[in-house]
């Protein structure tokens, strides 16, 4: 406790400005934070796949495996339709060479506990080969269908209404408690108010959050017009969304390191982060 600044005796704990949450384990807590978000998606779309006949899913990296198998074109009805290739208009297809691949391979994989799909691997050879991944959607019973909901889609939004609710009602979700943090008003005492964890996490995950609702929304609406199962917009989306993300995760942690005690989004919404340290009663 050499750190400078007020602190304040309650409930066994000490909180104060001079107690910022540091750089480890505010870091620790982000991660944490997302990976239960993503598990529990995962486990909604594990149970809704099944009941929707696919038309629910999950395609999170949260999974425990996925298997795939080689699928005999000769035995299956699907291949042929599913051996054409997708339109052109998508992000990698600029460098698609200009005649037919040389090699068709189709997979159908489990990604166990989430969902199934197809995956249909078309490879150019030459002195610099190529080679392009399509994966569509499968019902439980192995047909192909045009479209299904993503829950994938809502992780960003769900992430900013979880951790915006929990720092405001205990200081934060299960990564800072774990870590011993919590999210406290201005003066590093009181509990933060909605308003102001809400913003805070609007500066967080806000872009990413619009992006994918209104990815999941164009989904929707195309399957509702009969759209085809390719679509290079949502090729597009996935990797602006990823490009989003990963902005942010960089930008969190150059923020963390170099803004002390709190970085810009806790200082415009009028929240700060502090560790608890426990005092024992003697």
């Amino acid at each position: 406790m050499s750190e400078s600044g007020t602190v304040s005796r309650r409930r066994g704990h000490v909180i104060g400005d001079g107690l910022s949450g540091g750089f480890w384990r505010r870091v620790v807590a982000f991660w944490i934070g997302h990976a239960v978000v993503g598990l529990v998606l995962t486990l909604i779309g594990a149970a809704a796949f099944p009941l929707t006949d696919g038309a629910i899913r999950h395609s999170s990296p949260v999974v425990v495996f996925s298997h795939c198998t080689a699928v005999d074109a000769a035995g299956s009805r699907n291949t042929d339709r599913l051996k054409v290739l997708p339109p052109g208009g998508g992000p990698l297809h600029r460098f698609r060479p200009d005649r037919p691949p040389d090699r068709i391979r189709v997979s159908r994989c489990e990604t166990f506990p989430s969902h199934s799909a197809v995956r249909v691997t078309f490879t150019w050879a030459g002195q610099f080969s190529y080679q392009e991944t399509v994966v569509r959607p499968l019902r439980p019973s192995g047909r192909v269908i045009p479209r299904t909901f993503d829950l994938a889609h809502l992780f960003f939004p769900v992430l900013l209404i979880w951790l915006a609710f929990s720092e405001a009602a205990w200081g934060g979700g299960p990564g800072k408690r774990l870590m011993g943090l919590r999210v406290l008003d201005r003066d590093g005492v009181r509990r933060a108010a909605f308003k102001a964890t809400l913003m805070r996490n609007a500066l967080l995950y806000g872009p990413a959050a619009i992006l994918g609702l209104a990815a999941g929304a164009h989904g929707l609406f195309r399957a509702a017009l009969g759209g085809p199962l390719y679509d290079p917009l949502l090729g597009w989306a996935f990797i602006a969304l990823g490009a989003v993300a990963v902005f942010w995760g960089l930008l969190f942690l150059v923020s963390v390191l170099v803004q002390r005690p709190d970085p810009f989004w806790d200082r415009w919404s009028g929240v700060s982060v502090r560790r608890r340290v426990w005092i024992e009663d003697r």
